[in-house]
């Protein structure tokens, strides 16, 4: 079995920005509906949330095909799929202790509501993008 996956730091920072955009967004969609369910004006809160979101997370953007280049040396088994779940997951974790270091959060529990919706829609993401491998065709000849 054959199994061709794309190689090429143009086909990773392709999805990285697809990975950035549909999280972001899933993040803040999750966000609004949660903040417009229990009142409709707090909106605003959601979308301002999902700004500085989006804002911050983009710097991390640059960082993903070292971290692959990395990866797959130190791992070199491992799917992209799952380099790219570790990778979220670690960000994910690293993101929160920063926030909660450096915001006036005074716990990881008290973050979590606002944080999970982003973690989702990139583990979700992920799945999408690095789904299994097509498989290619091998044709016997008769």
């Amino acid at each position: 079995m054959l199994y061709h996956y794309a190689t090429t730091s143009h086909s990773t920072t392709i999805r990285t920005l697809i990975l950035w955009l549909l999280s972001n967004v899933g993040g803040t969609l999750w966000l609004l509906l949660d903040f417009a369910a229990e009142r409709l004006t707090d909106y605003s809160i959601a979308l301002l949330a999902g700004m500085v979101a989006a804002i911050i997370s983009l710097a991390v953007v640059p960082l993903v095909i070292p971290f692959f280049t990395v990866m797959s040396q130190v791992k070199p088994g491992w799917s992209r799929r799952s380099m790219a779940l570790g990778g979220i997951l670690l960000l994910f974790l690293l993101t929160n202790q920063l926030l909660v270091l450096l915001s006036p959060v005074d716990s990881l529990r008290a973050l979590l509501p606002m944080s999970l919706p982003y973690g989702v829609a990139a583990v979700l993401t992920v799945f999408w993008l690095y789904g299994p491998a097509q498989r290619q065709v091998v044709t016997a000849m008769e």
